[in-house]
């Protein structure tokens, strides 16, 4: 019995242990996997209908408000979720939802306040200002669950301020807030040379009125540091010759983000050719808005600029440049008659690539020098290249600090005799010069001509005043290389 005991405990002892050893079953876990929706956003900003809405796009987007974001519907695949925002850090995210493991398709994503009233939309992928942007839109975006591994997956969403509907895809993921705003500007030229504007093959000849103040067609360029924003198929008014309405733009602002905006005027020629006028400034938030007078264009909303002002000033343009002053290419001149009453010499020009009203082959005008320290001579023919003293991007490098304004000022002011005149151009010419060294033994305290003259450094020509015309004689056309600079005044 004792050894029948024995054998039944020690069975029992490894019944016992083999009992209370780890399962081998394989635990149930789900296969379920996080997702959250992160978000970033647009927003735009307009007044009215934009004239250049795309017919394919005709769904509207979400007016933007102050109004808090409380929820999200989204649309995956063909299931529909209701999920509520989460604010972590500054930071919006969707609550979160398991999916299986596997592929889907965004088709939806829009943001709700309390109101249940949308505010926030995602664009569709390959809808305008999805394209236009580059944004994170929705339905045709796709993503991956994998196992055992949580996804955030981002989104951008748009809200208009306003101005246009037709530019966005129908759908609204994270969500980058957009702001999408439009600034609005007007042109005006005014020119004794308007002929040249209005003939038969000019740019302008589509206009109707023809007289020496019309409207200005023109390009604007809107950038983000070196990032062109706006849109390069629509960012001119050629298509109305610049008359009847504004040039209107959009530009995307990112909310919360502090950015600056460069904008390039580019004023379209007779010829066709763009040239900048203008480079200026505005703040990411700044918008188009009659009534507001701090916002973009003023009360007005319109910036409004003027080529060669001859309006009246309570036109209150918001900026007013130089006159259009057409210069010739290249060609040669001749000089004579020194000293001479009326100016310091005689120019007669020859050989004129792309003549001017004022500057043609066989014309004789009074010239002044601008650079005492250089010489040049009475009678020999020079090659000469012409600059307008009213572009000093494009004048050579040496002659850029010259204080052109003074020396604009002085032939809208000639005072004296000519010698006398020429001495005050020179002393304007040396105030900048390091090399103070005067052969004619002037005292520059003494010359209270040129003294007022630097009075006027910024002094801009309009319509009725002289511009000057830089006369480059061309190095190497002369035995001599150091030549002496050559100005003359023309009426612009």
């Amino acid at each position: 019995m004792k050894n029948l005991f024995k054998i039944l405990l020690g069975l029992f002892l490894v019944t016992a242990a083999i009992s209370c050893s780890k399962d081998d079953a394989t635990a149930v876990v789900s296969e379920s996997q996080d997702v959250v929706f992160d978000i970033t956003n647009f927003v735009p900003q307009v007044a009215g209908k934009n004239v250049f809405a795309k017919d394919n796009d005709e769904v509207k987007l979400p007016e933007c408000s102050d109004a808090e974001a409380s929820y999200v519907e989204i649309m995956i695949g063909t299931t529909p979720y209701t999920l509520q925002l989460v604010t972590l850090n500054d930071k919006t995210e969707t609550e979160v939802i398991k999916l299986a493991p596997g592929d889907y398709d965004i088709k939806s994503f829009i943001v709700y306040d309390v109101n249940n009233i949308a505010i926030w939309a995602s664009p569709t992928m390959g809808s305008y200002y999805q394209a236009l942007w580059n944004l994170k839109g929705v339905n045709d975006l796709t993503f991956t669950v994998d196992k055992f591994e949580k996804r955030r997956i981002a989104l951008d969403v748009l809200c208009y301020k306003p101005f246009d509907y037709e530019k966005f895809g129908f759908a609204w993921f994270a969500y980058a807030k957009i702001e999408i705003h439009t600034v609005c500007f007007f042109g005006d030229i005014c020119t004794k040379f308007y002929e040249e504007f209005h003939k038969i093959g000019s740019a302008y000849n589509g206009q109707t009125y023809d007289g020496y103040d019309f409207p200005a067609i023109f390009e604007i360029v809107i950038k983000n540091g070196d990032n062109v924003v706006n849109d390069p198929q629509m960012n001119s008014n050629v298509g109305w010759y610049g008359a009847g309405a504004p040039l209107c733009i959009e530009y995307p602002d990112y909310v919360g983000v502090d950015e600056t905006f460069t904008f390039d005027i580019l004023l379209t020629m007779p010829d066709g050719s763009s040239k900048l006028v203008y480079t200026g400034t505005f703040d990411d938030t700044d918008s188009s808005a009659i009534g507001n007078d701090s916002g973009f264009g003023g009360s007005d909303g319109i910036f409004d600029f003027v080529v060669g002002n001859c309006s009246y000033d309570g036109n209150d343009a918001n900026m007013e440049l130089p006159p259009y002053l057409p210069v010739p290419t290249s060609g040669k001149m001749t000089l004579s008659n020194f000293p001479n009453v009326n100016a310091y010499l005689d120019i007669t020009f020859s050989d004129i690539v792309d003549p001017t009203f004022e500057i043609f082959n066989g014309a004789i005008l009074g010239g002044w020098c601008a650079a005492e320290h250089n010489t040049i001579f009475v009678g020999p023919t020079y090659d000469v290249d012409f600059y307008s003293s009213l572009e000093l991007t494009i004048i050579p490098s040496q002659y850029q600090d010259i204080e052109w304004g003074s020396l604009n000022w002085i032939m809208n002011n000639l005072t004296g005799t000519s010698l006398e005149i020429q001495e005050a151009i020179w002393q304007v010419v040396n105030s900048t010069d390091t090399d103070t060294a005067n052969p004619e033994g002037l005292d520059p305290a003494t010359n209270a001509f040129a003294l007022e003259a630097l009075t006027h450094t910024d002094f801009i020509p309009t319509v009725g005043d002289y511009a000057i015309v830089i006369c480059d004689a061309v190095e190497g056309s002369d035995a001599n290389e150091d030549l002496q600079l050559l100005i003359v005044r023309v009426d612009p």
